[in-house]
């Protein structure tokens, strides 16, 4: 009867999760686009407002054909001569081409061949226009749409594959509970009203939903872990030895390419701390007259400047500055090493204290922000050494510790005003103490007076934004301003359902299987709720939350907002591995585990290192001082993405950031008198990988790929990251191979060649 009944369950719940997939994705799935997001669609080849300069192809994804029918609407031919013939041809999945007259507006519906999934819509024009004039005389795709009876049916394929990501889902949420018949099916029967809810509530496209339901998936399956791990710790595995082997190793990943692109200041966010330094020397003065950040870093670079130049360094103050600060991210980031594994140790053990150090020793975000002259790494020790001393206030019962962790937050927001929120752990020790929702009173007047303390910190690390208060708040109101607003554009948190940075930071920065895991740990840690496990959660959210929430995510590395994250992520890792280790039966299977776990982020960290020492902008500057003539005119899209020349080889022209995009216009660079263009992945990849780009943009800086011709492309091997080693592309700007070019681009439309110079010399993942 019982095994009838779970069956019958079972089917239910089944049901309903193939319906609420349905539901999700009729309700999620656009199906009508104007011409921006036509332009979006394609594969590049669609011009400013959806125009079919020649040829184009546009993509539509996860539709059922037959049941569906697609609408298009041609506008009329912009600039056309009377008289002249303008039609689009067009077809889907590469069946027989239709025509339709572009001269004025027109509508076309079109059943959806079987098969055809994903849809593909080929136009092409059949007008007598040159290849000059294309642009100007050749149709407009305005609008698009998928319809059919009462709405647009998603293909079965994509049905499958929601129901399969959803009934996951359903199915680690049934070890959340334990409970008879109609208690255990109620945590799916929950999943199926929240996915139901969201796609009713939202408009939010389906393809948003992979990043969150991949966070889901982990702390579900963290909580599953957690129904069956066994609590109990033991503190007899590995030697104290291990965390110097840690240090040791994270110390090496860190200063090794310390020096990288020095004398030339590739990363643009230094040159306003050196700046900030160097009027600390010339105006003979501890007033850095800069407040956008606070001045621990500036005084801690200070300092490390004076210890190198006693040691020997040479090079101009100003040369070595850029050095001593890079030396003090390198030891604040070797340091929180250290500093982690002692927080895991009190919270834990030595096990997922070992593990949790070797984790953060690699990851790859946080060994390439302590080689920057940022706050990052800085922020991270200050951040850990704060709640070191909560936890030892706590665990040793000495509730004036509470005092130096209050002085300790204040030195924490002296590093990054983002710092004071370390308060908030001062304030939540009355109830670690208590280990209830009751608060030890004994503990209150401490904590209150911890939190009381804290802007002496602040003070002690940034004195003159009291003694400097005009410069200070104008400062501190322009960064507020910048994190309300938005850097390149604002990036709201419930556009992208607050998973930003967990899909392009987290991920990216840990390596997928470690970030994964580590976010299943938090899971872990989250149902077993333990007051140190909601330590670690607590602290993990202090810093995510903010990050996510605030709009500016300035590009080429937003990722350094989520750098206090990691520490806290290595824990989690660290004691998911050891409930793993406990119950592995194989003699040394939890050490391959651990190996593996470190093996993965190591391996990039090191790809990513063996290329820093030769920076692409360095290659690329050297082949163009050997072969491009002296004193030749060349464009560069911003100074330090670019390859630099100190002796003035060349006559370099660099075009102001605000008309950058304008000035790639293909009629100006053809006739802006200049020899050669230089454009940085570092600049353009904004309007490709940032969500919510302007699809025009795109197209623009696509147009410059196809259109101008390349003379040389440097990439780096194992990718760009942070501000190392950016895609640097040199065009020809003389008009003998913009005539080749033109020549090519005729022999491909015609198809009588495959592909272009340009498309061989620089390979391009748009």
């Amino acid at each position: 009867m019982k095994s009838s009944r779970l069956t019958k369950g079972t089917v239910a719940l089944l049901l309903a999760t193939v319906a609420a997939s349905v539901l999700y994705l009729v309700r999620m799935t656009p199906s009508v686009w104007d011409s921006r997001g036509i332009a979006a669609l394609s594969d590049g080849t669609l011009g400013d407002g959806g125009q079919v300069v020649s040829a184009a192809r546009v993509t539509v994804s996860g539709f059922a054909s037959l049941i569906n029918k697609v609408e298009f609407v041609v506008g009329p031919v912009r600039g056309e001569s009377p008289g002249q013939d303008s039609r689009i041809a067009y077809s889907m999945c590469d069946s027989d081409e239709r025509t339709v007259d572009a001269r004025a507006e027109a509508m076309v519906a079109a059943r959806i061949p079987f098969g055809c999934s994903p849809l593909r819509i080929s136009f092409r024009s059949v007008s007598a226009a040159s290849d000059d004039s294309a642009a100007a005389l050749n149709a407009q795709i305005r609008r698009l749409s998928v319809t059919s009876f009462m709405t647009p049916w998603p293909s079965l394929s994509r049905v499958i594959t929601f129901t399969a990501a959803i009934g996951l889902m359903v199915f680690l949420s049934l070890f959340l509970v334990r409970g008879g018949y109609i208690r255990s099916y109620l945590p799916g029967y929950g999943v199926l009203i929240g996915v139901v809810g969201f796609a009713l509530l939202t408009g939010l496209d389906a393809k948003k939903f992979a990043p969150l339901w991949l966070c889901v998936v982990a702390v579900l399956s963290g909580c599953a872990l957690a129904r069956c791990a066994d609590s109990s710790v033991t503190d007899g595995w590995g030697s104290r030895a291990w965390i110097w082997y840690a240090v040791a190793l994270g110390g090496s990943l860190r200063f090794y390419g310390i020096y990288f692109g020095l004398p030339s200041n590739f990363h643009p966010d230094e040159v306003p701390k050196v700046n900030a330094i160097m009027r600390l020397v010339e105006q003979n003065t501890w007033d850095p007259q800069y407040f956008l950040h606070p001045s621990l870093l500036l005084y801690l670079t200070y300092f490390m400047n004076c210890v190198i130049r006693t040691l020997g360094v040479d090079g101009t103050f100003r040369e070595s500055a850029f050095l001593a600060g890079r030396l003090v991210s390198a030891l604040a980031g070797t340091a929180s090493i250290f500093v982690l594994y002692d927080v895991a140790r009190r919270l834990y053990s030595r096990q997922t204290a070992v593990a949790s150090a070797f984790i953060l020793a690699v990851v790859p975000l946080h060994v390439t922000c302590s080689r920057y002259l940022k706050e990052d790494a800085l922020l991270t020790l200050c951040a850990l050494t704060c709640a070191l001393a909560v936890i030892v206030a706590v665990k040793s019962n000495r509730p004036w510790m509470l005092l130096i962790a209050g002085f300790l937050a204040g030195c924490t927001a002296g590093t990054k005003y983002s710092g004071i929120l370390m308060s908030g752990v001062i304030v939540a020790a009355p109830w670690i103490v208590s280990r209830s929702w009751t608060p030890d009173r004994r503990w209150l007047p401490w904590a209150v007076a911890g939190v009381v303390i804290a802007p002496l910190g602040f003070l002690c690390t940034t004195p003159f934004s009291l003694i400097n208060s005009t410069r200070f708040l104008h400062d501190f109101a322009a960064e507020s301003r910048h994190m309300r607003s938005g850097h390149t554009q604002s990036i709201d948190a419930w556009s992208q359902l607050w998973m930003y940075h967990f899909s392009r930071s987290i991920i990216p920065g840990m390596t997928s299987i470690t970030a994964l895991l580590s976010v299943a740990g938090l899971g872990l840690l989250a149902r077993r709720r333990k007051v140190e496990d909601l330590i670690v959660v607590g602290l993990f959210l202090l810093f995510y939350l903010p990050a996510e929430f605030v709009k500016a995510k300035p590009a080429p590395q937003p990722e350094r907002y989520i750098v206090p994250c990691l520490p806290f992520l290595a824990v989690a890792l660290g004691e998911l591995w050891r409930i793993f280790a406990t119950k592995v039966r194989v003699r040394g299977g939890g050490a391959v585990a651990l190996a593996l776990l470190v093996a993965l982020p190591c391996m990039r960290t090191v790809a990513l290192a063996s290329e820093i020492t030769r920076d692409t902008r360095d290659l690329m500057a050297d082949w163009m001082r050997a072969n491009v003539p002296a004193g030749s005119k060349v464009l560069m899209d911003w100074q330090p993405y670019c390859p630099r020349f100190h002796h003035e080889e060349f006559s370099v022209e660099y075009i102001p950031r605000a008309t950058i995009i304008p000035k790639l216009d293909l009629k100006y660079l053809r006739n802006s008198h200049a020899d050669y263009l230089i454009l940085s992945n570092l600049y353009y990849d904004r309007y490709f990988k940032q969500p919510e780009s302007n699809p025009l943009l795109r197209q623009r800086i696509r147009e410059v790929f196809e259109r101008v011709p390349v003379k040389l492309q440097y990439a780096p091997t194992f990718g760009t990251y942070g501000f190392h080693n950016p895609v640097v592309t040199l065009f020809s700007l003389k008009r003998e191979d913009f005539e080749s070019l033109d020549r090519e681009l005729a022999l491909k439309r015609e198809r009588k060649i495959s592909e272009t110079s340009n498309d061989f010399l620089a390979r391009r993942k748009w």
